[in-house]
């Protein structure tokens, strides 16, 4: 272990996030959107080598209310929005999952338990993933989407948000 490689590494991923929270403050509330500011998030999960692990280490993320959390973990750049069970369809699920491949759905209560996960699941249908979600007792969806960058974190935020919009799922 290189101690300043690790250091270098997180000073980025910590500034990525302090800078595109910046962006987004100045950006979004005209879209009708709050950004809340960067905190230390601790007792988050990152999928590693088959399986979701404890991070007992913090993380950089905020909030966009309503309903988005923006952040980055070792594991990459990422956004989760929550969506109420009875709002989810099956067109924006689809829509979800081309738009952003690298992808997991999980539930608010059960979270290690995943709908979908792209490491795991590869090119299943919106069908099948709606199937099993409509068989849960879960109320709330997380959608969780992964980037290699924070440019395309902040891409894939303003999809998500066009996204949204037109299949009615932010809170608005």
């Amino acid at each position: 272990m290189k101690v300043k490689e690790i250091h270098e590494f997180l000073n980025r991923m910590w500034g990525d996030i302090f800078t595109l929270n910046e962006e987004l403050k100045r950006e979004l509330p005209e879209r009708g959107f709050k950004v809340e500011d960067v905190e230390e998030v601790f007792g988050a999960y990152v999928f590693i080598d088959g399986s979701w692990e404890v991070m007992n280490y913090p993380h950089p993320a905020f909030e966009v209310k309503p309903q988005i959390e923006v952040g980055a973990t070792p594991e990459s750049y990422y956004f989760v929005v929550a969506i109420p069970k009875e709002r989810l369809s099956e067109g924006f699920l689809g829509l979800f999952l081309e738009l952003f491949p690298r992808s997991f759905i999980y539930g608010s209560e059960n979270f290690l338990s995943d709908f979908y996960n792209w490491r795991r699941d590869g090119r299943v249908s919106p069908r099948e993933v709606i199937e099993r979600i409509e068989e849960s007792d879960e109320k709330v969806l997380q959608f969780e989407a992964n980037f290699g960058s924070v440019e395309a974190l902040k891409k894939g935020l303003e999809r998500l948000i066009d996204l949204g919009r037109e299949w009615e799922i932010f809170d608005l």
